[in-house]
């Protein structure tokens, strides 16, 4: 699979920069994801998870609301909060201690789990 250049970035620091097979992102519209080659646009992200495939590696990236670029030297996602979901405490992000953080840190790493369930055969009276 090739390989494109991806940047996500706040006002305050770059959460991630590299070059990655595949990004799925939130949209108005829904979920979106995106391959090398993708059409160019401007489009707007919404709040949620950001799934990035780098080779076997699954990447898992909190973000709020913000717009996203796609061009031909790749693509850039530009959020006023983000954060690595995975490796948030060894990264030095503070989390905050409000409870309106605590609540979008929850949703997010729910979101995230449920995007990595999908794809397994889980029968239904489990839940």
């Amino acid at each position: 699979m090739s390989t494109f250049a991806l940047r996500i970035a706040t006002p305050a620091r770059d959460v991630f920069s590299g070059n990655v097979d595949y990004v799925s992102v939130n949209t108005p519209d829904g979920r979106a994801g995106f391959l090398r080659g993708a059409l160019p646009r401007v489009a707007v992200l919404s709040e949620g998870v950001i799934e990035i495939t780098v080779g076997d590696e699954k990447i898992s990236i909190y973000s709020s609301d913000g717009i996203f670029s796609i061009t031909a030297d790749g693509m850039t996602i530009v959020t006023s909060e983000s954060y690595d979901l995975d490796n948030a405490q060894d990264d030095g992000v503070q989390l905050g201690s409000g409870v309106g953080l605590q609540y979008k840190y929850a949703k997010a790493r729910i979101a995230s789990s449920l995007i990595k369930m999908k794809g397994k055969n889980i029968p239904e009276e489990t839940f």
